[in-house]
């Protein structure tokens, strides 16, 4: 993500949102942000001044397409979903009977948003095989896949620098300060998105 890109985040949970933050640091002109939970759709867009994308209401790569300079798809999607990605009754089905450990809906939408030549970038959570990934669709549009747990230590010291210098403020996102002791309620509250929860911290 560079100064004047284009990028789009599936998932508006605290990897989305931060996502969103750094996209908008980074001076990407257009940032799409795509969920079905409108209040962080909403926050999404007041404070990252993202485009939300309700994907309950739209099919959210065709949309992202349109929004696009030439139609031709952002330079760059993040997948922020993964594993809690919703997909077809015959993925559920299959992921129950532990044939598939994901739903592949994300990553097919990841791969019809992005442009030609683009990069697609999984934080996203990735159990097992997956369903229906478009691997043909990939070649065809030369696409770069950056995916993996996070180099932390790699990237601790520079993103520390941004949060001392004021260019990043997670603590942003945070909705719900809790006792250690309520953890069980606060993963509660986040799994049914109650209270308009973004992020808990649980402190001891």
């Amino acid at each position: 993500i560079t100064k004047g890109s284009t990028v789009a985040i599936y998932g508006a949970g605290p990897v989305g949102l931060l996502s969103a933050a750094c996209a908008k640091m980074l001076g990407a002109e257009q940032i799409f942000v795509v969920d079905h939970n409108d209040y962080r759709l909403q926050y999404a867009k007041d404070t990252y001044g993202a485009i939300p994308v309700n994907f309950d209401k739209v099919d959210a790569a065709e949309f992202i397409i349109e929004q696009t300079k030439g139609h031709r798809g952002v330079d760059g999607v993040i997948d922020a979903i993964g594993f809690e990605a919703k997909g077809s009754i015959l993925e559920t089905i299959m992921t129950n009977l532990k044939i598939e450990g994901s739903s592949g809906a994300a990553l097919r939408q990841c791969i019809a948003a992005v442009r030609r030549g683009g990069i697609v970038s999984v934080p996203g959570v990735y159990a097992g095989p997956i369903h229906g990934f478009l691997f043909g669709d990939a070649f065809d549009k030369g696409l770069t896949f950056k995916m993996g747990q996070t180099h932390v230590h790699k990237y601790l010291p520079q993103l520390l620098e941004y949060i001392e210098n004021g260019d990043l403020s997670p603590e942003a996102i945070i909705t719900h300060r809790m006792n250690l002791s309520d953890a069980a309620k606060g993963y509660e509250i986040f799994e049914k998105r109650e209270e308009e929860c973004r992020k808990v911290i649980l402190t001891p």
